[in-house]
């Protein structure tokens, strides 16, 4: 004899650094199985600005009560195609790697990328990568993990590298490609 596993949807839902936007639905017999699952998500369908369309958020659920499934911000990535697009020949690419920890002790590893106009020599590439590890962990520093996630996505951090660094040199774009939650 078949039994039959009566299944119910659960709506998906951002965190409160994202207004709690409605990400996705899922089908499930037990809300304990949504615990865990990761669900992506573009920047510009959680903000309606599509000049971000290039950002996929991903996020994990955590939380399910009452057909509902809360979720918390796990990382985010550029896409490849992007990335490959603002790169030019004759500039100059440089990449940034490096472990945060906010001020409410939550650790992140963020990638940055900053592309100068230009080719440069090999020392002011070194001195704008210390310049850039050093203004994204002082800036996780001053800020918690809510602030400091929206600030890196929404170009604030961005904004911050660009303005130091082009006291180097001149600096055509400046772009937190990836990051993930460690702790």
């Amino acid at each position: 004899m078949v039994s039959i596993i009566k299944k119910q949807w659960y709506s998906i839902v951002s965190p409160k650094v994202f207004d709690n936007v409605i990400i996705g639905e899922a089908m499930t017999s037990e809300p304990k199985n949504l615990i865990n699952r990761v669900v992506e998500s573009s920047l510009a369908d959680l903000t309606k600005n599509f000049s971000k369309f290039y950002i996929k958020i991903n996020f994990k659920v955590n939380k399910v009560e009452n057909e509902k499934a809360f979720s918390e911000f796990v990382g985010h990535e550029c896409l490849r195609e992007y990335i490959s697009q603002i790169i030019r020949s004759g500039t100059t690419r440089i990449d940034s790697n490096v472990i945060v920890t906010t001020n409410d002790n939550r650790k992140i590893r963020v990638k940055g990328i900053l592309i100068f106009s230009r080719r440069v020599k090999r020392s002011i590439k070194s001195k704008a990568i210390s310049l850039i590890d050093k203004i994204i962990v002082d800036f996780a520093a001053k800020n918690n993990f809510d602030d400091f996630i929206k600030a890196m996505i929404l170009d604030d951090l961005s904004k911050e590298i660009k303005n130091q660094c082009k006291k180097l040199y001149p600096v055509s774009k400046v772009e937190i490609r990836k990051s993930r939650v460690i702790g």
